[in-house]
């Protein structure tokens, strides 16, 4: 696929679980259709679970996995203290894909819209600090935004 100049760019970050890699995966073909390059941003463990068949005839998209520590996936220990074992999991992939999401906002390809997925509201920090638009792709039904609106 040729790149054109002004071709729009999205770097598109989700939460590394298939529940959020499938929407977001849709969403970013939907965007391939309009002419619009994606990059898209999970963990090592989150392209893991991607099949090849599904990641390899995707013009359009690129596929920019970061390491977060747990390229083997998220485990608790036994007997060890679950929060915060997951508070340190969440705290890994903040600080890892930070990281990478600057250097994606530094890079030489201009980034039209970051665009994130829930669990992920430090995107938009990075966005910000680099004059990014941004926007969350909503993965819930939209009962579910209607609750959290009203509560």
């Amino acid at each position: 696929m040729v790149v054109q100049e002004n071709q729009n760019h999205f770097l598109l970050v989700t939460f590394p679980a298939q529940g959020h890699i499938n929407p977001a995966l849709q969403f970013a073909k939907r965007l391939t259709n309009t002419g619009a390059h994606v990059t898209f941003v999970t963990s090592v463990h989150g392209q893991k679970r991607m099949s090849n068949s599904s990641t390899s005839s995707l013009d359009g998209i690129t596929f920019a996995p970061f390491s977060d520590g747990y390229d083997d996936g998220f485990k608790s220990t036994d007997g060890g203290n679950e929060d915060d074992e997951v508070d340190h999991y969440m705290s890994e992939i903040r600080r890892c894909g930070k990281d990478t999401l600057v250097a994606h906002a530094k890079g030489h390809r201009p980034i039209t819209c970051l665009v994130y997925t829930l669990l992920l509201p430090w995107a938009a920090e990075v966005a910000r600090e680099y004059q990014l638009q941004s926007a969350l792709l909503w993965i819930q039904p939209a009962t579910v935004f209607d609750i959290y609106y009203w509560l």
